[in-house]
């Protein structure tokens, strides 16, 4: 197909623009209810297609508002704060004033806008206004422009960049379902006491010996203790170490990067660099060692994820804990069962925040050594399965991200 048959449209020539809204949040009849609502956390991820939402209305507060109801396939941006978020919806969902809905044309596809968008997030990013907030309007569709080819060859080049998105989410599936699995196991052994007792039979269910402590019953043999007798903190809160104008080798890792229930951090969302010299001296608890378990204090709490020793610093809002006698990985589980008590320790009024020193005297139960080993083994494989296909996703990205710009010109 020839490049002259290409023709330059304005985007809301395109596509159709749609507007999003909130029902009354004090209202409770309008919330909770069956249908998703979709705000920017829910799929600012860099994935392509978004399934889940924090929050739900109903079809009465679906009907009382402004917001409007997306098909599946429609797409999503963020237009205010943090513009050009974009994301594919993976069933029907309503949304908020915050975004808007996007809906090709009848001379295009939703699969080819979806990556006519990606392709142009930094001009769309860079048409902003507002004097406090960064925002795109309708007009911004209007002013940008994109060259559009033939129907038939934006089918070609949504479906050879499909492709990878494909296998990027079937990885991420995969994913998801190990960390499911993670933490089911953790449960069983760890919650229910059912871990596998010499014979191979679940424990408490067979009988297994129970005994009191300040916890409640546990299994012999097992101990209470606190956070604080099984771990040391790398804490270089406090201060903003200087930062470089553009990306070096030394990325700050900070709430963001610790969002998602994906042990591994994703390093695309660190956004703050650090230079040699600063990475070096200013860091006066040092750096996470692999295996180190990262914790956010500050804005979304006790987002965790585990250092698997690639360069990187913290600073503001997060700690790395690590462990003296026990499994990281226990701990790493652990920790993820019992967030909920962690966020509990909320001091902030403003913003969320926890403190350390309080965290640190949380009770835990310290199961015998033999036990621990095993589930260490399980979790091992597990966590190496993850990174593994972590990092067959960042290459996947990358290839795609470079092929973009290539097959829209």
């Amino acid at each position: 197909m020839s490049f002259s048959e290409w023709r330059e449209v304005k985007l809301e020539d395109i596509i159709e623009i749609i507007g999003g809204g909130t029902p009354k949040t004090s209202i409770p009849e309008y919330w909770s209810g069956s249908i998703p609502w979709i705000s920017v956390k829910d799929f600012n991820t860099g994935y392509r297609y978004v399934y889940e939402t924090e929050k739900t209305i109903t079809e009465i507060g679906l009907n009382n508002s402004s917001t409007k109801l997306l098909n599946k396939d429609d797409l999503i941006i963020s237009a205010r704060g943090t513009v050009g978020a974009l994301a594919q919806l993976g069933r029907p969902m309503a949304f908020n004033q915050s975004c808007y809905g996007l809906r090709a044309k009848e001379m295009t596809t939703n699969d080819f806008v979806y990556y006519l968008l990606k392709n142009m997030i930094g001009n769309i990013q860079q048409n902003t206004h507002g004097s406090v907030f960064n925002t795109i309007t309708r007009d911004t569709f209007g002013i940008l422009k994109a060259n559009l080819p033939p129907l038939e060859e934006q089918k070609a080049i949504a479906r050879i960049l499909s492709t990878l998105d494909d296998k990027i989410e079937v990885n991420n599936e995969i994913n998801k379902t190990l960390e499911n699995m993670a933490q089911e196991i953790f449960k069983q052994w760890f919650v229910e006491f059912d871990f596998p007792n010499e014979d191979g039979e679940p424990y408490k269910s067979s009988g297994g010996e129970m005994v009191e402590s300040e916890m409640g019953m546990i299994p012999k043999g097992w101990e209470v203790s606190t956070l604080k007798d099984v771990i040391n903190i790398i804490d270089n809160r406090g201060k903003t170490p200087p930062q470089e104008p553009s990306k070096t080798i030394y990325p700050i890792i900070d709430v963001k990067a610790l969002s998602g229930d994906i042990r591994v951090i994703d390093y695309n969302n660190c956004m703050k660099y650090v230079s040699k010299e600063t990475y070096d001296n200013w860091f006066r608890s040092g750096h996470p060692s692999q295996g180190d378990i990262l914790l956010s204090t500050v804005g979304s709490l006790a987002e965790l994820k585990i250092f698997m020793g690639n360069t990187g610093c913290i600073a503001q809002n997060v700690v790395a804990l690590r462990t003296k006698t026990i499994s990281n990985l226990y701990l790493y589980e652990l920790l993820k069962n019992i967030k909920n008590d962690l966020v509990s320790y909320n001091i902030g009024s403003v913003q969320p925040s926890i403190k350390v020193t309080h965290i640190v005297k949380h009770k835990i139960l310290i199961p015998n050594n033999i036990i621990v080993e095993k589930f260490h083994l399980f979790m091992d494989e597990i966590t190496n399965e993850i990174f593994i296909k972590h990092n067959e996703n960042v290459l996947l990205t990358s290839i795609r991200d470079s092929l973009i710009p290539k097959l829209m010109s």
